[in-house]
């Protein structure tokens, strides 16, 4: 359920039609004080969230299709034509390639082509790109080595997308507005059910009736799928993300056993910190893994690099004697790192190799290498056998958010939960200001009389609350300006009810 206008009436002011009124109720009342506390929550969780639900669900739906999307726009750049002949000229002259064109720029990744009718893609750090994407991807042709051109990942359509659908545009601020809105909107869903579960209405197939019933059987329908898509999506939050993370820390759900990195650093960077463009980045289990330095060689004991800074001349932190790039994707080939993977080069003396190999549609094949840039021992593999049951069910979450994990039916269900979404939203407003008073306030849904079932609801919303805190700390503002205020000041009090 989406919005808070859910199972009204177009006279606030008497019980509404689609409360229930069997013969059970007038035994036990307490059940229907509290339908009527509940509708009340509901009632005002729609009118808290439901603007930027709707966001949610239409930047969502769009970036559903992503991959079509820029494989449609980019095909000059992604795609190539050679003979069946043609031998691909070697990586490291490719990379020269780019350095040559883009001279000022660090170089950061390299995505070999994952079969002869893709390119090369180079992926460059650069300044003052988007929060989450500030790279930009020179495409190079792998059999005659020719720049096709860039992109800058901070300036295309879908990260705009991404970023209105995952921070409004506004950083942190926004990131937490989306997470309260998410939030908020779980709470809808099971306040919703549960209203949907007491009234039930059969009947009525037109007008206003015919709304209430389209609204509370199609929230009802898609309820799993929302709070699928809902607890697939908070993991990427940055309260909520966050301290699921220090669960599965604190829990050893994430992490591989210490004995992986008796070469680390004392204090070793994450993953996460190789690079912020989702695209080439490490998967999410993987992102707070600690990266393991190489050995040092070519007497260059005593400096350290750090993640995702690569020094070095043209951008290439690997220092004198390293491997070069041709045998770190050998490597990755012979520990069958499966699908497309990015190599991130070392950066500077101590850093590693690493392979990400990332897999949407089916994130058992994922695979994190660290390899020395000397030796090319692979000094730790990270996968799906050694992630955690949590991490493994949030591989499995975001595979599904994102309309990947089975293909066409997975994306099918996921943009018919968000269409669904902005319907039960718009029909929520339009039963409001069909049932709303005429100047006589927002026309909310009566308070419940019996105390005991306030409280008890109460309590339950802030029960819900510790599962999710940004909501749980709205709820005690709310509860708070409600007793010392509203409930005080009579205007107020008329005015919502």
């Amino acid at each position: 359920m989406t919005h808070a206008p859910s199972l009204s009436e177009d006279r606030p002011d008497i019980t509404p039609e689609t409360e229930p009124d069997s013969g059970t109720d007038r035994i036990r009342p307490s059940r229907n004080q509290l339908y009527k506390a509940l509708w009340r929550w509901h009632f005002y969780a729609g009118l808290l969230v439901t603007p930027l639900l709707v966001l949610l669900a239409v930047t969502g739906g769009i970036y559903l299709f992503k991959p079509a999307y820029e494989n449609w726009v980019y095909k000059d750049l992604r795609t190539v034509h050679a003979a069946q002949s043609a031998k691909p000229v070697p990586l490291a002259e490719q990379v020269d390639a780019v350095r040559k064109a883009k001279p000022e720029a660090t170089i950061q990744s390299v995505t070999p082509p994952s079969d002869r009718g893709h390119s090369t893609m180079v992926t460059l750090a650069a300044d003052g790109g988007g929060p989450w994407a500030p790279t930009v991807s020179v495409y190079v042709n792998p059999y005659d080595g020719k720049v096709l051109g860039s992109v800058d990942n901070s300036k295309t359509f879908m990260q705009n997308v991404r970023n209105l659908h995952g921070n409004l545009l506004s950083g942190d601020v926004g990131d937490r507005l989306m997470e309260l809105t998410a939030s908020w909107a779980a709470i809808l869903t099971v306040t919703g059910l549960y209203l949907w579960w007491r009234a039930r209405p059969r009947r009525g197939r037109t007008g206003r009736r015919g709304l209430r019933r389209w609204h509370a059987t199609v929230g009802a329908a898609v309820s799993v799928f929302l709070l699928l898509l809902i607890a697939t999506g908070l993991p990427w939050t940055g309260i909520w993300g966050q301290q699921l993370q220090k669960v599965i820390t604190a829990t050893k759900q994430g992490t591989p056993s210490p004995e992986d990195y008796k070469v680390s650093s004392k204090v070793p960077a994450t993953a996460d910190h190789l690079t912020s463009n989702p695209d080439t980045s490490v998967p999410w289990a993987a992102e707070k893994v600690p990266v393991p330095t190489s050995k040092s060689g070519g007497g260059h004991e005593g400096h350290e690099g750090h993640a995702g800074h690569m020094g070095g001349q043209g951008g290439n932190g690997a220092a004198p004697g390293s491997l070069s790039i041709e045998r770190a994707v050998a490597i990755a080939h012979h520990e069958r790192v499966p699908g497309a993977f990015t190599v991130t080069l070392p950066q500077g003396p101590k850093g590693v190799y690493t392979i990400s190999g990332k897999s949407e549609a089916d994130p058992a094949k994922q695979r994190t290498l660290f390899l020395d840039q000397y030796s090319g021992t692979v000094l730790a593999s990270y996968g799906w056998p050694q992630y955690g049951l949590l991490s493994k069910l949030v591989e499995e979450g975001i595979a599904l958010h994102q309309g990947e994990r089975f293909g066409l039916p997975n994306l099918l269900v996921a943009l018919g939960t968000c269409l669904a979404v902005i319907g039960m939203a718009v029909s929520g407003v339009v039963m409001w200001w069909r049932r709303r008073p005429t100047g006589k306030g927002l026309g909310a849904p009566r308070r419940a009389q019996d105390a005991r079932v306030t409280r008890g609801v109460a309590l339950i919303m802030l029960i819900l609350g510790v599962a999710m805190p940004l909501a749980g700390i709205s709820m005690l503002l709310i509860l708070t300006l409600d007793w010392l205020v509203i409930r005080r000041v009579a205007p107020l009090r008329r005015f919502f009810g």
